[in-house]
């Protein structure tokens, strides 16, 4: 047909676009997580891994570092942008490889769709609307990285389930060796990957020595190379070792668990289906296919979607895990639903829309897309200053002194005052304020719980005062809706002395 376009040429056009769409999501405004990243990188550089925080005025409290490598990386990236123009191509630098970081996941995403699935058509918009569905989660933090190597981590799987070759044995130990060093909360969740693959394995096994029938629509496979995937699993939990923070991948997410910090922090709470109708529509599409089509589903499917759609209940920001992981199931399932009414179903779909009519209408949708969400930022900047005190910080810096003082600020800009180099009372490194991480013994009972103390003065569950008595504040800064400070505006307390105010912060003193 004269006007089919080749493959090679339809794929490129596809990434193009891919690669379009990712940079026109890409924040702006940089998120409150990487302040704290690149004051901690340029430290590191500076002074090596002490695992002591060296900015918060809470004296000796103990800190696991546990994204150093991306800390200090992103710091590198800032230090060049701040070199060649100042702090404003610092920030731009820090916009650049955000961007380049959601452009690296699209492609990937799109590419293991496309290689483990067959197709384009489908691993085309199904990566289209995963990068869209985690837009929030695109940022210049670590999770970022680790979205491209569990990605990666599934795609090396199943290649060495298909023939057990050397590079996916290095390939699957180097992983789980750079989310230690790079984000190494996730670490566990390399191995929880796994388990699906296994659990299939184990009950082939069974099935077969009892004569046991598994349900009609699940296709249960005994793949013998599984057994070299738990060879790989088994050397890779050693991996935990190879990084200079010690035990502490082994020990970080289990700490996390056992405190309050999960519970108070908005992305790790129990999800809402309500809040997130893309994820709603993805379930009852995927459920409506199952139950309308005769089509069976691999066991290891099975397990992975289940797992990961009780995990995305569990935590709201599992949804990530779900979007992208379950990309690769969904894209089985739509392919096998169109070719279950007409053979080859997905192959003559993409004959007609990849031909030049059917490509330049694609290309103009994504277009199009991209230029509203690129409009939607055009009023964006790198800081926001309804959101983190940049004038405050200014005269912070100019009329107080930082080594005399304790500052009482909220969560949320709490990085940002550190990065400004203004020792805090809490940021949102929530980890370092908990009593499972900062106790001196290791024991619990010895640690500071800084970070519920904040939650309950700022909740105005407990009497504020109490907390500021505790820790000696001298000083406040707030912003000017929180609660406490309608409290104190509207108690008329002469005990606090405004010392500064602008549109979204105000300063006090304690008068003592």
């Amino acid at each position: 047909m004269q006007n089919k376009l080749n493959n090679k040429l339809v794929n490129s056009i596809l990434i193009a676009l891919i690669i379009i769409f990712c940079f026109s999501i890409s924040p702006i405004t940089m998120q409150n997580d990487t302040y704290y990243t690149i004051a901690i990188g340029k430290h590191i550089l500076e002074n090596g891994i002490d695992m002591l925080d060296p900015f918060s005025w809470h004296e000796g409290l103990p800190y696991t570092y546990p994204h150093w490598g991306y800390d200090l990386g992103t710091y590198i990236v800032y230090s060049i942008g701040q070199a060649v123009s100042g702090v404003e191509g610092a920030y731009f630098a820090i916009y650049i490889m955000t961007g380049i970081l959601a452009v690296t996941l699209g492609i990937t995403v799109y590419q293991v769709n496309k290689k483990l699935v067959g197709n384009k058509l489908l691993s085309f918009v199904i990566t289209i609307a995963a990068i869209y569905i985690i837009r929030g989660y695109i940022a210049a933090r670590a999770q970022l990285v680790t979205f491209i190597l569990f990605v990666l981590e599934i795609y090396f799987i199943e290649q060495l389930l298909k023939k057990p070759k050397k590079r996916y044995f290095v390939l699957l130990i180097i992983i789980p060796i750079l989310i230690a060093n790079l984000h190494l909360a996730v670490w566990w969740f390399y191995f929880i990957l796994y388990i699906p693959y296994i659990a299939e394995y184990l009950l082939a096994k069974f099935s077969q020595k009892h004569d046991i029938t598994i349900l009609n629509r699940i296709q249960v496979y005994e793949n013998k190379n599984v057994k070299w995937l738990i060879v790989i699993m088994i050397i890779c939990l050693f991996t935990g070792l190879l990084t200079p923070l010690g035990t502490t991948p082994y020990t970080y997410l289990i700490n996390t668990m056992l405190g309050d910090t999960t519970s108070n922090i908005n992305e790790h709470l129990p999800m809402r289906m309500i809040e997130h109708i893309a994820i709603l529509a993805t379930l009852s599409i995927i459920l409506i296919g199952l139950i309308c089509s005769k089509q069976k589903i691999k066991l290891r499917d099975a397990f992975m979607l289940g797992g990961l759609i009780l995990l995305m209940f569990y935590s709201r920001r599992q949804l990530t895990m779900f979007v992208l992981i379950g990309s690769i199931i969904v894209n089985k399932i739509f392919v096998n639903i169109l070719d279950e009414y007409k053979e080859n179903g997905i192959h003559i779909l993409e004959d007609i829309l990849f031909g030049k009519f059917g490509i330049a209408m694609i290309s103009l949708l994504i277009v199009i897309l991209s230029v509203y969400f690129i409009y939607e930022k055009r009023n964006d900047t790198f800081v926001s200053e309804s959101t983190y005190p940049v004038q405050a910080s200014e005269w912070i810096l100019n009329n107080l002194d930082l080594e005399k003082i304790k500052l009482f600020n909220e969560y949320n800009y709490g990085s940002y005052l550190l990065y400004r180099g203004i020792p805090v009372f809490i940021d949102s490194r929530a980890d370092l304020y908990a009593p499972e991480f900062n106790s001196p013994t290791g024991k619990v009972e010895d640690g500071q719980n800084i970070f519920m103390d904040f939650i309950n003065a700022s909740n105005l569950n407990i009497f504020y005062e109490d907390i500021f008595e505790k820790y000696d504040i001298t000083h406040i800064i707030l912003y000017r809706n929180s609660k406490m400070n309608l409290m104190i505006c509207n108690t008329n307390d002469g005990k606090y002395d405004a010392l500064y105010e602008d549109n979204y912060f105000v300063i006090y003193e304690i008068m003592k």
